[in-house]
């Protein structure tokens, strides 16, 4: 499939490959069943570590915005019944499709997808690949580049597991800082699996200027096509001008994805993390389309914490529609182009390509 032409112009969801016209207004980077537990902070001290196993309730709530990787249940979204509920926010404000990018290390549920995909008529693009460098098995840092591409290629060619149900895009592949060695491996494996399948490749990259565009050449090295592949977290990682511009320049999807999350500041990996509001991300966005980059733009809110969600006080995965998209016309955007932003860009991002000469 995919690089053979077959499946050109097609986008694979979680209950099988329909027409990329149909999929309407899409976010791109979204978990509704997902445990961030690799990302778990160990509190140190008595009472931190008793809020750390308390479930996520208005009494914590504020403790859980500034604390955000030390208190399970918040980092957990497990519940079917919720997600379906939260999703079908979505779906009523005009919502069609949904990327939901938990790969292997984020407590992936194809069945639990599909079921979500049945119960709310939402199509669901599913993740491959694997997560950060905690989150990796022994077996897998053990596995060769070539033994980790067979294996994406057949989740995407056959189905995960015995479930038939197939991913439609390759990661989100987690990347850390520093990098880690079975982080790159699985980067180029992601390269090779998208070289040979032509599904679109999307990367949680490092916390680093630097080494997001070496993040970039890995890829390009093992043979990935930029132009079919997404760079999350623009936002979130506070990427300079001038890297976003050169990653827009290889080709690739810049993907503004936070929007909607707590703006209060925290720790990721030793840098401050947290400090960008809708609006900064928005001018972000309008500082690529005035450099001629609109249509490598993606936006979505990354929805992986509970206090994201509707149901614990958090804006849910319809605050783009409901909330941003009056804003952004404030601000000068044209429905023109939102429309390329929330339609036309998911279409061509997702839909499976054949990589001539691959």
């Amino acid at each position: 499939m995919g690089s053979d032409g077959k499946y050109t112009g097609k986008v694979q969801t979680v209950l099988g490959t329909i027409s990329a016209d149909s999929l309407g207004i899409t976010i791109t980077h979204e978990h509704l069943l997902s445990d961030m537990g690799a990302w778990l902070l160990e509190s140190t001290e008595a009472g931190e570590r008793g809020r750390s196993c308390q479930p996520l309730t208005l009494e914590n709530l504020g403790w859980n915005h500034a604390n955000r990787f030390k208190n399970v249940d918040n980092m957990q979204l497990t519940d079917e019944s919720t997600a379906i509920n939260e999703a079908l926010h979505y779906k009523n404000a005009g919502g069609n499709t949904i990327v939901e990018v938990s790969s292997i290390g984020l407590g992936r549920d194809p069945l639990g997808l599909a079921r979500i995909s049945r119960a709310t008529g939402l199509n669901i693009v599913m993740g491959s690949a694997y997560y950060i460098g905690a989150s990796h098995s022994q077996e897998l840092k053990q596995m060769s580049v070539e033994e980790i591409a067979e294996g994406i290629i057949r989740e995407i060619t056959v189905g995960v597991g015995d479930t038939g149900l197939r991913p439609g895009i390759i990661g989100e592949i987690g990347c850390s800082l520093p990098l880690e060695d079975s982080e790159i491996k699985v980067l180029r494996a992601g390269a090779i699996a998208q070289s040979k399948t032509g599904a679109p490749l999307t990367i949680h990259p490092s916390f680093s200027d630097e080494l997001v565009l070496e993040i970039v050449d890995i890829v390009s090295d093992a043979g990935a096509e930029l132009s079919h592949t997404i760079i999350c977290h623009n936002d979130l990682f506070s990427f300079n001008l001038d890297t976003r511009l050169k990653i827009a320049s290889k080709g690739c999807y810049l993907e503004y994805d936070n929007f909607g999350h707590p703006g209060y500041p925290h720790l990721l990996q030793g840098r401050l993390v947290g400090l960008v509001s809708d609006l900064e991300r928005l001018r972000g966005i309008s500082e690529l389309i005035n450099e001629g980059f609109i249509d490598q733009i993606l936006i979505s809110h990354d929805i992986c914490f509970k206090d994201c969600l509707s149901a614990y006080g958090g804006y849910g995965y319809a605050h783009i529609i409901n909330n941003l998209l009056p804003i952004m016309r404030v601000q000068g955007f044209t429905d023109e182009q939102i429309n390329t932003i929330i339609v036309e860009n998911p279409k061509r991002a997702l839909q499976f390509v054949r990589l001539e000469g691959k």
